[in-house]
């Protein structure tokens, strides 16, 4: 419980130092340590963007387009429907949950199949068979997400599958999934780790969550991933914290779960207070000297580059550590003194 209230303190101390809302291209209040090419944090209640990185870039969307095609269905079609899976089904290409030509299935649990593992055979079924044909229901999700204020954003497909026209940025992906939370069976297949859903004839296929986060993190994080060669990983959600709410989405990521670690302390973790906290104490010139205390102490934080960064609050905490002191991460006067053994001038200790 006490950490509960910890983290929510710090999470509005945070929120509240002022982060300012960007224009359309803004840079980002602060040079958070991503590898995704877009990003974005915005608050619900508030309507505040408290994080932005090129939030209308466009770029390939990859299976965070099933998010849209859920919509579009849970709007079009009953969830007790039954569909029979066509034969062209096989052609589809991976990831799926190979679905067999003549089988029957309600679209509760293609649904399920879609957005918990990213089937991309129950996404395209779904999709014709609410419009169709695959092109008439990407007309389908481009009316819906012109409707709703998405006017950076066009797909060609249910499923996500790359094609060179199909897009979306990260400011059109929090809208979506805006208007998606709004759907408790959406919210329900997003929510769960795992899954079995079964044909009419009894056919059994479990399903597997590709959202880690379910497993990993305090915070209530659902959401939905997404990844191709060229589009790199992707992901859109909905954080869920000491009754706070904040959209999250991100496109061209090298190393997805590590940018979303870095997002999530970025609105309601430890590590970036201490970045901040440290920011506002040391200067460029002082960090960097810290930094190679740190390393003749053998604790180093990489690079001697002057930025107090994550892997420099790491370092903090775990000389700390070693010398019986507070493992908080902020260099305050005792810790500078024990970095002053290690050549860190003993003059900029308080």
């Amino acid at each position: 419980m006490k950490r509960f209230l910890a983290l929510t303190l710090i999470g509005t101390y945070v929120f509240s130092v002022g982060v300012p809302v960007p224009p359309a291209d803004a840079s980002p209040a602060i040079g958070l340590p991503i590898s995704a090419g877009s990003a974005l944090l915005w608050d619900v209640a508030t309507q505040r963007v408290i994080y932005a990185k090129s939030p209308h870039s466009r770029r390939a969307p990859a299976s965070t387009t099933k998010i849209m095609t859920a919509l579009v269905v849970a709007e079009k079609l009953s969830p007790n429907q039954v569909v029979r899976i066509p034969g062209w089904v096989k052609s589809i290409e991976p990831s799926k949950v190979y679905l067999r030509a003549g089988e029957r299935y309600r679209v509760r649990d293609l649904l399920h199949a879609t957005l918990i593992s990213s089937a991309n055979d129950a996404a395209e079924v779904l999709g014709v068979t609410v419009a169709g044909s695959r092109t008439r229901f990407a007309q389908l999700m481009n009316a819906k997400a012109h409707s709703i204020g998405c006017h950076n954003t066009h797909f060609t497909n249910a499923s996500g599958l790359p094609t060179g026209s199909q897009y979306s940025t990260v400011y059109d992906l929090a809208l979506i999934m805006k208007e998606a939370k709004k759907n408790s069976l959406i919210v329900d297949s997003l929510s769960r780790k795992y899954q079995t859903i079964r044909s009419l004839s009894g056919r059994k296929i479990f399903l597997r969550n590709h959202n880690r986060l379910l497993w990993r993190n305090p915070q209530s994080v659902i959401g939905k991933t997404g990844y191709t060669r060229k589009g790199k990983h992707c992901f859109v959600g909905r954080i869920s914290w000491g009754g706070r709410e904040v959209l999250i989405s991100m496109l061209g990521s090298q190393r997805l779960w590590k940018d979303l670690k870095v997002l999530l302390d970025y609105q309601f973790g430890m590590a970036f207070y201490k970045m901040y906290k440290n920011r506002r104490i040391w200067s460029k010139t002082q960090t960097r000297q810290m930094q190679e205390a740190l390393a003749h102490a053998g604790y180093s934080p990489g690079e001697a580059d002057g930025k107090f960064g994550p892997k420099t609050v790491r370092a903090v905490e775990l000389f700390q550590k070693a010398r019986g002191l507070v493992p908080d991460g902020i260099v305050g006067n005792q810790t500078c003194v024990e970095l002053s053994r290690y050549g860190f001038p003993k003059s900029y200790c308080r």
